[in-house]
């Protein structure tokens, strides 16, 4: 199946603040000349981190349209008929649900049908259940009864460790300590290497450690 994800909304705040990037970059915080730069580093740092992991920091909206799935008739029990493959590039059967590619999932806002005029159809959210929500791989099951007709499927959800609608809202305290430290990491890498740095006749977009740090949360989804 082929899948379409797009960033619908950014977060409202950043997982690492102006002043933690600046202390750890060594710059005074009362020089301000540059936190322009640094604001925006901030923000390539942390999408890059995310795009490489799978997994959203803090509260954002996606949207997930997925081609070609094959109908799907819901089980009594499990919500899904037969074992799944969750990473590489084994195909991903519909009948183990339809999975969301960023975690940690916070709310599914709607899903839809898409025909071939484009118009679009609301699944009513009584015949599905989001599953694993919390893992590295979160998934939309089909439950007992459901029917699901072969179509292009439209989803729309929130992700992110931090919950910014629900009460309480939480902010980046709730993060992995390992996400923050290698968005600063990246941010100091950046500033100190305004180029691609070149070690010998080889250039490297970003030290390796900072691969070798996420790995641990990194989702193997085929992808990134």
């Amino acid at each position: 199946m082929n899948f379409i994800l797009e960033r619908v909304t950014q977060p409202e705040i950043e997982p690492v603040t102006l002043a933690e990037a600046k202390r750890h970059i060594r710059q005074f915080i009362n020089v301000t000349t540059e936190d322009p730069d640094v604001t925006e580093l901030i923000k390539v740092a942390r999408e890059w981190v995310e795009d490489y992991t799978g997994r959203s920091m803090i509260d954002q909206r996606w949207r997930l349209t997925v081609q070609q799935v094959p109908a799907v008739t819901g089980d009594a029990v499990g919500g899904y008929t037969t074992p799944g493959y969750y990473s590489g590039s084994v195909a991903w059967s519909a009948a183990d649900g339809l999975l969301l590619r960023r975690s940690p999932v916070l709310e599914i806002i709607s899903i839809n049908t898409v025909g071939v005029d484009g118009a679009e159809t609301l699944v009513d959210p009584a015949t599905y259940q989001l599953r694993d929500r919390e893992s590295r791989w979160p998934r939309v099951v089909p439950l007992s009864g459901a029917v699901w007709t072969a179509s292009t499927f439209r989803i729309v959800f929130r992700a992110g460790f931090a919950d910014r609608v629900s009460s309480p809202v939480t902010g980046a305290e709730v993060v992995p300590a390992v996400l923050k430290h290698a968005v600063k990491l990246i941010i100091a890498n950046f500033d100190q290497n305004r180029e691609p740095v070149n070690v010998g006749n080889i250039v490297n977009e970003l030290p390796l450690g900072i691969k070798w740090l996420l790995a641990s949360q990194k989702c193997d989804l085929g992808m990134a």
